[in-house]
């Protein structure tokens, strides 16, 4: 794995980051990337919650997960911490032993320029084995990535066997029709994200009407918005998919994403005061 900055940490120890990290060729491995703002992480517990409920899905852990990955940031950003960057966090498991491992992964984010007039998405003919289940799987990203490099594109979105478009290969998709109603495939179908976890609470508060069922790739002309949502682009707008232009200025995305900023530093001062606390 690629790790960026120079430390790294492994079960309880801090490691100079020199190639690769032996804990990931183990039998199967569960991750998280969390968006970290001076060594704080963003919607910590959310993170935490989605990966120890995927290994409970087919392990029996007696270990405290998240304290232990929580001392583990801290352990890690005292050694070295940036203003902002993804931290990948990974559980790796051989039999029922299990390693943690916490090191900082080249983060880019969309600039300024990219919010106001919108990125460019591109069909991927892919779905994942277990959607709900956040696993490695090197192979599928590898060669989705030589598909947005070849391309020049900023994400691919999935689309499964029934022509039907889920989700982004590292981001969920929503669409918004003419009528204000936002479009986003049901739960099972997906790895449900944090980031639209929140998004739908959001419209749920703002009285946005949210409508759980998939798009057919052969449909989504009949959009009038599209967006996209993650750890890293946090609400972006799409202006192509493929062939398919779309209008990137939209009121509701706007607020999606001011309202979503509000909560990511909501929980980075929920993060420090639990710190104090304890």
């Amino acid at each position: 794995m690629d790790i960026y900055g120079t430390w790294y940490y492994l079960d309880g120890v801090i490691y100079p980051a020199e190639g690769e990290i032996e804990s990931e060729a183990g039998e199967l491995s569960f991750y998280e990337v969390i968006r970290t703002r001076n060594g704080i992480p963003v919607f910590f517990d959310d993170h935490m919650k989605r990966l120890t409920d995927g290994i409970a899905t087919r392990y029996r852990l007696a270990e405290d997960i998240p304290a232990a990955v929580r001392g583990g940031f801290e352990m890690l950003a005292r050694a070295e911490r940036y203003p902002e960057i993804n931290v990948k966090v990974t559980v790796t498991f051989r039999g029922q032993e299990h390693t943690i491992s916490i090191y900082y992964i080249k983060s880019a984010y969309p600039t300024r320029e990219m919010y106001r007039r919108g990125v460019d998405l591109v069909f991927y003919r892919a779905e994942r084995l277990d959607p709900g289940v956040k696993l490695l799987n090197s192979r599928m990203r590898l060669a989705v990535n030589e598909v947005i490099d070849k391309k020049q594109a900023y994400e691919a979105l999935l689309v499964n066997k029934q022509g039907f478009v889920t989700e982004g290969s590292r981001s969920n998709l929503f669409f918004l029709d003419n009528d204000d109603t936002v479009y986003t495939a049901p739960d099972n179908m997906v790895l449900q994200g944090i980031t639209r976890k929140y998004i739908i609470e959001i419209c749920r508060k703002e009285g946005i009407k949210v409508a759980f069922e998939a798009v057919r790739a052969n449909d989504v002309e009949h959009f009038t918005t599209v967006f996209i949502t993650g750890t890293s682009p946090m609400v972006i707008p799409a202006r192509r998919i493929d062939h398919f232009d779309f209008s990137v200025k939209n009121r509701i995305v706007e607020l999606l994403r001011i309202k979503y900023e509000t909560l990511m530093r909501e929980s980075i001062m929920e993060y420090v005061r639990c710190n104090k606390a304890d």
